[in-house]
């Protein structure tokens, strides 16, 4: 028996990407909304992720690139949050523990990503 489950579905648990409006590269791993900003390292508004045809298969959310934040606060960034400032959401990520010193000029940039939700088998 064929399984299938239409994009419409499936975008459905992507949706909520497409609201979030701000970048977070933070000092540990936030647990919840309020949390990532006191991580925070650097921080900056940045383009609502898109929806879109997964690789190899599904659907998932592009995320933007966000280049030039500057680094307000000195530390070790090994998570990326991004957040929803509206409706007080957010969702987090790893990335390579990387060593950043703020001085008021010193910036971080965060890479595209995508998060995908994989077809039914």
């Amino acid at each position: 028996m064929s399984k299938v489950v239409p994009d419409a579905f499936i975008d459905g648990g992507l949706t909520l990407d497409t609201l979030l409006n701000q970048v977070l590269v933070c000092a540990g791993q936030p647990t919840s909304y309020a949390d990532a900003a006191t991580r925070a390292l650097a921080t900056a508004s940045m383009s609502a992720p898109t929806l879109g045809a997964g690789s190899p298969d599904g659907r998932q959310s592009n995320f933007p690139a966000v280049n030039n934040i500057i680094i307000s606060t000195s530390g070790t960034a090994d998570h990326i949050c991004y957040r929803d400032t509206v409706n007080s959401r957010y969702i987090v990520t790893t990335c390579a523990s990387t060593a950043l010193v703020a001085n008021g000029s010193n910036t971080v940039s965060v890479g595209s990503t995508t998060r995908r939700v994989g077809a039914a088998i």
